[in-house]
């Protein structure tokens, strides 16, 4: 997996800076992938707009953006709430007792954007469109499923004392 194609994967997964994470509660599937779910829109919109340049007219990503807005967005809109406060566990800000999550989603979209427009590269679009198109046709929970396979695939084959590159820590058992 060449390096844009994994930043794409894991910008999809982004909820936190992976200083922050490595000392911070762990998540479980489920909120891993309600957060990847969350993150996908604005993770697609920024790569589309890094590679629209550099792809043709009709490629899959150059065309996303009515499928972003009518199928990935309302898919980000229903799982805001537990990937809400599943950002915030990563990045360990408690709200203060009957605050909505929603007043995060910015500092969220904003750190997606700038990291997927800062990693992908002119060079690297071709294979974005690929990962793209290949994965299109999925719903975007089984997106965010398989964005939470790849960090756990990242995080097995990393040596050991090396550290993550994975944005959250997931949890072992995967009980919480």
């Amino acid at each position: 997996m060449t390096r844009s194609v994994a930043v794409l994967a894991m910008a999809g997964a982004l909820a936190a800076q992976t200083a922050a994470a490595q000392t911070a509660a762990c998540l479980s599937n489920s909120q891993a992938q309600s957060l990847a779910v969350a993150a996908l829109p604005d993770a697609l919109s920024s790569a589309r707009r890094a590679c629209l340049p550099h792809l043709p007219a009709a490629s899959a990503l150059t065309r996303s953006s009515t499928k972003i807005s009518q199928v990935y967005q309302p898919a980000a809109d229903r799982a805001w709430p537990v990937a809400g406060r599943a950002f915030l566990a990563a990045v360990e800000l408690p709200l203060p007792p009957g605050s909505d999550p929603q007043i995060f989603r910015p500092l969220l979209t904003a750190a997606i954007t700038a990291l997927v427009e800062q990693e992908i590269k002119p060079e690297n679009c071709n294979a974005v469109e690929e990962f793209y198109s290949a994965l299109e046709p999925l719903p975007p929970e089984n997106m965010g499923k398989l964005l939470i396979a790849l960090m756990k695939l990242d995080e097995t084959s990393k040596k050991p004392g090396e550290p993550s590159k994975n944005p959250f820590t997931l949890c072992k058992d995967s009980a919480k």
